[in-house]
């Protein structure tokens, strides 16, 4: 037991000065710690879903435990425009896409939402325990591949029109990791699911992740602000006007983007 010790105290005080003195080695350590929790968590997530699967109150439990375990990697999120999130009906919620770290924004505003769900690429479905851990909460899974994935969408669409549940996704599709206050072009398929179903959009913007650089590996702690804006009635837009849509959409949230930068400059100044 003593010969035991000996390695591991001189391991963990090498790990302890390592994970305070390195960036990179900081940063591979938070997003492992991040990565294997997930894994674990969703074999306990899978139990405890399994008696109610896809029930919504899945999703919200879900999250109340994810914030916890989240927590770890020294993030604290800051929610504007709370009372956005407060809607009855149906809505397809878009954000901005910058890192996996994007998912416990979409954590901090799942209790709040309620009835939720994420729209998720197919191939998260076969990862084990976590992906069954994905389904039993309620995520949409969607083969982008498939020549049925429109109408696959759509119908998932109408199923929240009617549940009153938010469809949550990227429409960048795709992480944007620069940091220049950009986003990707938006793809059209949430749009097109809110004029299919009627659903009016409601944008979120996630501030950009100073403390985060995966080019320079570093992840310090920090503070990120998840501003809701106020919901976009898509009634007056069809099928012809939808790139109009997503440029009013993409327009607000860029916007947005750019108000939370210079906020935290400002603050950084005084």
């Amino acid at each position: 037991m003593a010969e035991f010790w000996s390695w591991i105290l001189p391991l963990l005080l090498v790990f302890v000065i390592l994970f305070n003195i390195s960036p990179k080695f900081n940063f591979i350590v938070k997003f492992a710690y991040l990565y294997i929790s997930y894994m674990c968590m969703g074999l306990i997530i899978t139990v405890l879903c399994l008696p109610r699967p896809r029930d919504p109150e899945n999703g919200v439990m879900t999250a109340r435990i994810m914030k916890h375990i989240n927590k770890v990697v020294g993030i604290e999120w800051i929610l504007e425009g709370e009372e956005h999130l407060r809607i009855d009906s149906g809505a397809i919620v878009v954000l901005n896409h910058q890192s996996s770290l994007d998912v416990m924004a979409m954590f901090e505003i799942w209790p709040i939402l309620k009835k939720a769900a994420p729209i998720a690429k197919k191939s998260i479905l076969y990862l084990g325990p976590f992906g069954l851990g994905c389904w039993l909460i309620g995520t949409v899974f969607i083969d982008r591949a498939s020549k049925t994935s429109r109408d696959d969408v759509n119908t998932a669409g109408k199923q929240a029109m009617e549940s009153g549940t938010k469809l949550m996704i990227f429409p960048e599709g795709t992480r944007n990791s620069s940091k220049n206050l950009s986003m990707l072009p938006f793809k059209k398929g949430a749009f097109h699911v809110a004029l299919s179903a009627k659903m009016p959009i409601l944008p979120v913007v996630i501030s950009e992740y100073s403390f985060l650089d995966t080019k320079k590996m570093f992840f310090h702690p920090g503070k990120a602000v998840i501003r809701v804006l106020p919901p976009i009635d898509t009634s007056a837009y069809d099928k012809e006007t939808i790139n109009d849509l997503i440029e009013v959409t993409r327009t607000r949230m860029l916007a947005t983007l750019g108000e939370l930068a210079a906020l935290e400059e400002k603050k950084k100044d005084r």
